[in-house]
């Protein structure tokens, strides 16, 4: 079947077969999209992808257009990992399409394998915090002008003000939560940040491996210039504390002085506020199991986002003591104390091994 679909969107290839993929996208599945490699009679492969559903036919309409733009930009050569290169497309929503209401995309084939984000070693998780560091470096000027969103500092912030507004009128989320979110948004340095081109936000099979070295980053069709946390708010639900860290670390590193210290804090937040739109969503879906599930987790957030007000409003001195303590909470670390804690185990490691040389001479 999709050999067929292939041939018919690449008339001019010879297609010899096909092979599932090793690069499993269970959002892609979600949306009812089928991928298969495909070879042709001169070896060439072929990433293709298909779907007949509504949403599948416009996710997979919004990656080739994503795709397209990326190939435009030229500062992607440095990136040190390969994005899609979308050779054909037919558009299954179109009229006389050659492959009928089943929207197809081939694509140069991607080496490497997917892995879930939650089995990511640490790494693999370096490899990423670098990866989202040079995508956030990216000059926004291409994404403005082929039509993408572009957002500013105080748009994100005003969006968000009035959202925890209307859920507060709502009455849907414990009032603790709305007023503790309302009290993060107030924090001193918060929204001193310049927006930058973000992929969107990463999902499993997002991301291909080889090794710990990270291949291609694929699905950009929800591309912007937005926060960069919307970027790693993942990783506060996908990854532990040790994890999380890596993954920073390398994404300090690669930010260097344009590093935004507060991003983690803006990045709990994001997911929190996700994790809410569900419990919503369940709502307006009379789904009582998920009702009841997100109740529980919503409280959850509330008392944690209450123990965290509580922590930042007690005086300077206390919190100072804290902190050389190592007693922050997860979501108020900065990435520069990250980075300064690295350093200091890389130095004593160091000194270890010179202390190891030394008593081995002797």
């Amino acid at each position: 079947m999709m050999a067929a679909l292939a041939s018919a969107a690449m008339p001019n290839a010879t297609i010899a077969g096909t092979r599932d993929s090793e690069q499993v996208n269970a959002t892609d599945k979600g949306y009812g999209i089928d991928h298969a490699v495909v070879q042709d009679a001169a070896g060439k492969l072929y990433d293709t992808f298909a779907s007949n559903t509504p949403k599948g036919r416009k996710r997979l309409a919004g990656r080739v257009r994503a795709a397209q733009t990326l190939m435009g930009n030229r500062e992607l050569g440095g990136l040190g990992f390969d994005v899609d290169r979308v050779l054909a497309f037919s558009n299954g929503e179109q009229e006389r399409s050659v492959t009928g209401d089943v929207s197809v995309m081939v694509a140069t084939h991607h080496d490497g394998q997917a892995r879930p984000l939650t089995l990511l070693t640490l790494d693999d998780c370096a490899s990423v915090g670098t990866a989202l560091g040079a995508i956030h470096r990216l000059r926004p000027d291409f994404l403005q002008e082929a039509g993408y969103p572009v957002f500013s500092t105080g748009q994100i912030r005003a969006q968000l003000t009035a959202w925890i507004k209307r859920l507060r009128q709502a009455g849907h989320v414990p009032q603790e939560i709305t007023t503790s979110w309302s009290d993060v948004l107030e924090t001193d340095g918060l929204w001193s940040f310049a927006t930058c081109p973000v992929h969107g936000g990463l999902s499993d099979g997002d991301v291909l491996f080889s090794g710990s070295s990270i291949t291609a980053i694929t699905n950009w069709q929800d591309m912007q210039v937005n926060d960069p946390a919307r970027d790693l708010a993942w990783i506060f639900s996908k990854l532990d504390e040790n994890h999380r860290n890596a993954l920073l670390s390398a994404y300090g590193r690669m930010l260097g002085n344009r590093l935004d210290d507060l991003i983690m804090l803006r990045a709990n937040l994001w997911l929190q506020m996700e994790q809410v739109g569900d419990f919503i969503s369940a709502l307006n879906q009379a789904d009582s199991v998920k009702i009841m599930q997100f109740k529980a987790q919503v409280e959850r957030l509330a008392h944690q986002l209450g123990m965290l007000t509580a922590k930042n409003h007690r005086p300077s001195e206390t919190r100072q003591d804290e902190q050389k303590a190592g007693n922050r909470p997860p979501s108020t670390i900065t990435v520069g104390t990250l980075l300064d804690e690295s350093e200091r185990r890389r130095q004593a490691a160091a000194q270890q091994s010179n202390d190891a040389d030394a008593t081995g001479e002797r």
